[in-house]
């Protein structure tokens, strides 16, 4: 998945960031899924008096869920870094652009590259091996080789301001990571003031498709447990210790699990009917064959007889099916509520009804989406700047979209200028569905 969005509004162009690879750290296995080293894009802070401000994102993209799919996988630049680009610019909340981003847009940015099929979280000793081809899990090997190599070319032990961020996988990384990231930062930066986090999109639900199969948990656990995450180091440890015993440590490797295990001042950026979720989640079907799948399939999308409706709820669900993609929204936030942490003073949140995704990645929707006459920018800029408030006085949550026999079901304004082909927005964010 690219950095920018693209389909709906000329975006404004950014500075560049200029790819990192970590040859010298192919040693210590922080290696893509191919065998290729691993790597991070950075741009340097703009301005002086912002040298020690960070912005560091996980790249996100997906996952791979079992031998083949992380074979298919590894000829991509989701597992292989020999097709990653020399450069890149980032948008809405990784923007440069002081117009689209004033508050973030002269820090150091960094975009650790995303190759590894787990949300930088596997950690495999041994390599899995698949139609006589080697396949590396070790994201979290990616993980620690980027900070090492940033705090030794680019002085990142003097950070004093630190945002970790990402979108779709990488904003579930967001969350896996935090802790442990912190802690990196606690015990490396000796003038750290603030650091938090605003994870994109990446809340995504341990949950049932309309179809009552558990096909996103399925295709989850087997990634868990073929990476490694757990017993690799490469999750929330407070989380693994909690669930370990019952044999539940899976539910790591989810955000609304995991959540319940973060201090880290922490912003959810999010749809409540999230494009990939409705897609890949409510829509889903296990795939024929898994774990052991004979084609080339990431996941089993968009199925059944509510793949229209999924394409477009605002406009295209029947009255039943509304009900069905509300009860999702519900769920949702009843989800991220019964978080301890989420209630937690320093942590806020904006959920919204657009029906997106990695919207914050966007120049437009970060600026226009609104909650109560509040933009999503406006939104995380006061949370940011905030100092361990309440986290209801930082809490946005969506409506539900109209029911009964309307022609538009969309029940906030501001989400009116996103109502993209959903081919065309996948293409332009860098998704193939299948």
């Amino acid at each position: 998945m690219s950095l920018g969005l693209c389909g709906v509004a000329a975006l404004v162009s950014s500075s560049v960031m200029h790819l990192n690879l970590m040859t010298d750290a192919v040693a210590d296995g922080a290696v893509c899924l191919s065998g290729d080293p691993g790597g991070y894009m950075f741009g340097a802070a703009d301005a002086p008096v912002n040298a020690n401000d960070w912005m560091i994102y996980f790249e996100g993209g997906g996952w791979c869920y079992d031998p083949r799919d992380c074979f298919h996988r590894a000829g991509t630049s989701l597992g292989n870094s020999s097709h990653w680009p020399t450069s890149e610019k980032g948008f809405g909340l990784m923007s440069d652009n002081c117009t689209v981003n004033p508050l973030f847009c002269n820090y150091n940015h960094v975009n650790i590259k995303y190759c590894d099929g787990n949300s930088f979280a596997g950690n495999a000793d041994e390599p899995m091996v698949y139609n006589g081809t080697k396949l590396y899990l070790r994201g979290k090997r990616i993980l620690d080789a980027a900070l090492s190599h940033l705090a030794r070319l680019q002085n990142l032990s003097n950070a004093e301001n630190v945002l970790l961020t990402g979108c779709s996988a990488g904003g579930l990384a967001t969350y896996l990571h935090v802790e442990y990231v912190h802690d990196w930062f606690k015990e490396n930066a000796p003038n750290l003031k603030r650091f938090k986090a605003a994870p994109m999109s990446g809340f995504f639900l341990d949950h049932d498709s309309v179809y009552g199969v558990p096909a996103y948990e399925t295709e989850m656990k087997n990634i868990h447990l073929i990476s490694n995450a757990s017993a690799g180091g490469g999750l929330n440890a407070a989380c693994v210790e909690h669930y370990a015993p019952s044999g539940e440590d899976w539910k790591c490797n989810f955000a609304q699990y995991t959540y319940d295990f973060i201090d880290t001042p922490l912003f959810v950026l999010n749809s409540g009917l999230d494009a990939w979720q409705t897609k890949c989640i409510v829509t889903a079907a296990i795939p024929y064959g898994f774990p052991n799948q004979t084609n080339n399939g990431n996941g089993q999308c968009n199925q059944g007889s509510y793949a229209a409706c999924e394409r477009a709820p605002d406009t295209q669900c029947n009255a039943t099916e509304i009900v069905q993609m509300n009860q999702y929204t519900t769920d949702f936030m009843a989800a991220l509520s019964n978080s301890t942490d989420s209630r937690q003073n320093g942590h806020g949140s904006f959920i919204h009804s657009c029906h997106t995704h990695c919207e914050a990645q966007n120049d437009d929707y970060f600026a226009t989406f609104a909650v109560d006459g509040v933009t999503m920018r406006g939104a995380v800029f006061q949370w940011w700047s905030s100092s361990n408030e309440p986290s209801s006085k930082h809490s946005y949550a969506p409506c539900l979209r109209k029911t009964g026999n309307v022609a538009d079901r969309q029940c906030n304004p501001s989400c009116q200028n996103s109502s993209l082909n959903q081919d065309a927005w996948a293409a332009s964010m860098g998704w193939s569905w299948y």
